[in-house]
C-alpha cells in the first residue's frame, strides 16, 4: 500500500510526462472538512513541491486526499 506522498507523486509525475506541464492544480480535503486549492508538482532534485515549496509535516497529515482538479488529455495533439 502507498503512502499519500507516494501516491500524489505518482499523479504529478504521470501529468507531467503526459501534459509538460510543470504543476498541477489540487483539491486537498483537509481533517476539518475544509478544502484547498495548491500548485503540486515534482522536481527531480527537491522532491515534492507545494506552491512551489517543500510541503512540511502538517502539510501531509491535514491532506488526507486530493482531487486533481487538471487532468491529463485523453488524445495528445
Amino acid at each position: 500500500m502507498t503512502t499519500f506522498g507516494e501516491r500524489l507523486i505518482s499523479n504529478v509525475q504521470r501529468y507531467q510526462s503526459a501534459t509538460g506541464e510543470q504543476t498541477m492544480v489540487v483539491v486537498v480535503e483537509r481533517r476539518d472538512s475544509g478544502m484547498a486549492i495548491h500548485h503540486v508538482g515534482f522536481d527531480a532534485h527537491m522532491g515534492l513541491l507545494v506552491d512551489g515549496r517543500p510541503p512540511g509535516l502538517l502539510w501531509f497529515q491535514e491532506a488526507e486526499d486530493f482531487h486533481p482538479l487538471q487532468w491529463p488529455p485523453v488524445l495528445l495533439h
